[in-house]
Order: C-alpha cells, then structure tokens, then sequence
C-alpha cells in the first residue's frame, strides 16, 4: 500500500516515531510505503503532482506543536527537586496496588490504590500525585514507564488544544 503524505512523515517516524510506536507495532507497518507529495490538501491527494519540493521543515514543525514544555532543557535548572514515581500492581495472597513518590530515599507520599487497578494505571497514578504535589514548585520527575512518558509528551499537545490542560 502507498500512501501520499504532505512531508516526509518517514523522517518523523525514523526520528520521533518511539513516541507513538513501540519496535513490535512499527514491525506491523512493513507493507506500506511512504510516497513524499506536495499537496498539502488531504482532499487533493487523489489527484496532482508529487514532483514539485515540500516548503516546511516537518520535524521543526512537529517538535513546536507536540512539545508540552517548550522551555524543556537537557540540563537542570538550578535550585530544583528531583523526584522519581513508581507504581505496582500484583497478586499473591489476592491483588493488591500501589504508588510511591520519592526524592532520594525519602517518601513523600505513597499509598495504597484499589484492588483492581492494573500496574499501568497504578504508575499513572504516582506521576499524577506527583505532580499535583509539585504545584507552585521546581520540581524534575523520573519515571520509569514508557507509556506515561508518551502520554506527558505525545498527548500533551492534543490536551492542550482541547481545553484539558491548564
């Protein structure tokens, strides 16, 4: 299968497809192949000339839209805390869930979620206090699972649009 695309959406992928897709599920994917045109018009694209150069530079444009935290540096600020999240669901004598959030070795909140709340919702949880306790504070936060990490940075744009982010 082609597919036409306005830029070079494979570029994206190689550089910021981890985002969205994990190595098993871009696996899937093998059998399609991207086709680069110039018609930005999605209706169009049964119809034109594939020829002619794209005028955008698309991974600039992607890191500008999707970026939660435009200010995001690769370095600490400085007089900041850093913390780490974590959060566990298992069964042995029953299911039992839970969430910590910690600055070193110190606790600074944890606590126990309901029986039924699964591993991944259990670390979205600690994420989620954490940052609810990091209000008003310069606070770096570590997080072990892929999944919240996308929802922070692949999502944020898209809740942000819709009014869910404040």
């Amino acid at each position: 299968m082609t597919v036409l695309v306005s830029h070079t959406v494979s570029a994206v992928l190689k550089v910021k497809g981890g985002h969205w897709l994990s190595p098993q599920r871009f696996l899937k994917y093998q059998d399609v192949e991207i086709a680069v045109t110039n018609i930005v018009n999605s209706a169009s694209f049964l119809s034109g000339s594939m020829g002619e150069p794209v005028i955008h530079e698309c991974l600039e444009a992607i890191e500008a839209t999707y970026s939660s935290c435009p200010d995001l540096k690769d370095t600490l600020p400085e007089n900041t805390e850093t913390w780490s999240t974590d959060g566990s669901s298992y069964v042995i004598s029953g299911r039992h869930a839970g969430y910590v959030v910690t600055m070193g070795r110190e606790i600074i909140e944890s606590g126990l979620l309901p029986t039924n709340t699964s591993a991944q919702k259990a670390e979205i949880t600690a994420l989620t206090q954490a940052l609810e306790l990091a209000k008003g504070k310069k606070v770096n936060i570590y997080t072990d699972l892929r999944y919240a990490f996308g929802v922070v940075h692949a999502h944020g744009a898209i809740w942000k649009e819709r009014g869910l982010l404040n």
